[in-house]
């Protein structure tokens, strides 16, 4: 999934963040790793509106019932903001 979201066309890289939210909902604890954290900031980067939202709900989902997660995801969360 990982390097699917690197594809160039939109709605591959789209689906392939609706895919990792999936993987995601079974195991939340995988959003801390290292590689993962830095596909989703790629993403939340993204030329493409539906990516980055694809990639901002993910986060909203998640990093509500994992707190920890918050934390690591605060930086990437404020650049999107600004």
């Amino acid at each position: 999934i990982l390097r699917v979201l690197g594809e160039n066309a939109i709605a591959v890289r789209t689906k392939a963040m609706k895919c990792l939210s999936e993987v995601v909902a079974v195991d939340p604890s995988i959003l801390a790793r290292l590689d993962m954290q830095r596909g989703v900031h790629g993403r939340l980067m993204d030329n493409s509106t539906s990516v980055r939202e694809a990639a901002v709900e993910l986060l909203g989902r998640f990093v509500l019932c994992r707190p920890q997660l918050a934390e690591q995801y605060y930086d990437m969360l404020t650049e999107r903001i600004l």
